[in-house]
């Protein structure tokens, strides 16, 4: 079975595809986001103005920006987490060897290609979805202030959300262990800000609530 084969339909909304490049037109090449944003760009800024007009002139943009973060940063964590704790082994999830399409209406990503790259196994397929993520989240600059605990605290929860996911799997607790993540513990070490949006309020295991 393929990789994609194995992770499709794994969340109910997201499809995973093999592709020899990025498949073209509406896809994101994380590629580019990452080259762009070390550059000093902002690659993402059309992504959040969409999801602010959607979530209302009322809401701060601090929504926007860390709904960006995560879902961005859930594309290798779920690839690589996913795939770990299931196979232990993961397909290549450097900037390089992934892309993804947004939800037309939602905005999140509702689809990830695997482009061409190494098989990677242990250590080296937990510092490759480590490498991206932290790469992104050092990188990322939203026009709005995030202090480090939630750029990482968001890494940390997806890959902790993606494990979770995968409990009873045979190779989850080598997964957890290398990539450093509790799959038993109950709370975010992030907060999505999505109690500031109007008649919205926490999240079950927002770090807010304790």
């Amino acid at each position: 079975m393929t990789y994609a084969a194995l992770l499709t339909g794994r969340v109910p909304w997201l499809s995973v595809r093999t592709a020899d490049a990025v498949p073209g037109l509406g896809w994101i090449s994380c590629a580019d986001v990452i080259r762009a944003q070390r550059a000093g760009g902002d690659p993402t800024s059309m992504w959040r103005a969409t999801l602010q007009r959607n979530y209302g002139p009322d809401a701060p943009p601090q929504v926007a920006a860390m709904f960006v973060l995560m879902w961005y940063v859930g594309v290798p964590a779920y690839v690589a987490a996913t795939a770990l704790a299931l196979t232990g082994r993961s397909p290549d999830v450097s900037p390089d060897a992934l892309a993804f399409r947004l939800h037309p209406g939602q905005h999140y990503p509702v689809e990830i290609a695997l482009l061409p790259g190494p098989e990677l196994a242990g250590e080296a397929a937990a510092d490759a979805v480590q490498d991206h993520c932290a790469g992104f989240a050092a990188s990322y600059q939203p026009e709005v202030k995030l202090s480090s605990r939630q750029r990482y605290g968001a890494v940390h929860d997806e890959l902790w959300t993606a494990l979770k996911a995968c409990a009873g799997s045979a190779y989850v607790a080598d997964a957890a262990r290398l990539l450093g993540v509790d799959p038993a513990r109950t709370v975010r070490e992030s907060c999505c800000f999505i109690y500031a949006l109007p008649g919205a309020s926490e999240c079950a295991g927002c770090p807010r609530l304790l």
